[in-house]
């Protein structure tokens, strides 16, 4: 996967003149693989490309998306709140002054996953980072809760029980879990079936 991931990079740098591109992609891939990622790391974005590319309908901005998606994650510690911020301030880092920074950084915003409605690239993003959710097998689902588990290793059981499930709760309360058309038929009934039966297990105490 590592090289078709540079390949694409490469491919994608290349037609957007994204300066740097092979230091870029050392960065992209040192970050992706550090030791604490699990669900957060190059897998991921990988799977969220592979759902841009099969996006039913023209994607607004679409290549701001794809550099967003590329970006979105590359800072993540478990144990801080601002992982977004870090990852666009990066992006602007080794972006600086290209055309698409300014709109790919406000796309990493996004995926703090707040108010998206009415702005359609982030929503079109947001509904692919989370798209995990309405993963149709419980085995893919619940592998993914291992990984985010793994991730927050450091947070005894106790308290990552109590607040996994109230991240769960949250996204329960939500009217939609997904912002686009697309995405709520195609991953939103399953998702609200894959949160439920995680958040149980986690209250009924058994092993994620």
């Amino acid at each position: 996967m590592p090289q078709s991931l540079k390949h694409r990079w490469l491919q994608f740098a290349k037609i957007n003149i994204l300066p740097q591109a092979e230091r870029i992609w050392e960065c992209l891939e040192t970050l992706y693989n550090e030791d604490n990622r699990y669900y957060h790391n190059l897998e991921h974005i990988a799977d969220c490309l592979r759902k841009l590319d099969k996006w039913p309908t023209e994607v607004p901005q679409k290549s701001a998306v794809e550099l967003a998606i590329w970006f979105h994650d590359v800072i993540y510690d478990s144990k801080r709140a601002d992982n977004e911020e870090y990852s666009a301030a990066l992006t602007t880092n080794l972006l600086r002054g290209h055309p698409l920074e300014t709109d790919a950084c406000a796309l990493i915003l996004a995926t703090r996953h707040k108010e998206t409605e009415g702005m359609p690239a982030e929503e079109v993003l947001c509904d692919i980072d989370l798209s995990i959710l309405g993963a149709m097998s419980e085995e893919k689902y619940m592998a993914y809760a291992k990984k985010i588990r793994l991730e927050y290793s450091w947070v005894p059981e106790d308290k990552y029980r109590e607040a996994r499930a109230r991240v769960l709760e949250n996204f329960l309360k939500r009217k939609d879990l997904y912002q686009t058309a697309y995405a709520k038929g195609r991953w939103g009934e399953q998702a609200r079936i894959n949160i439920k039966k995680e958040r149980e297990k986690l209250l009924n105490g058994e092993t994620i």
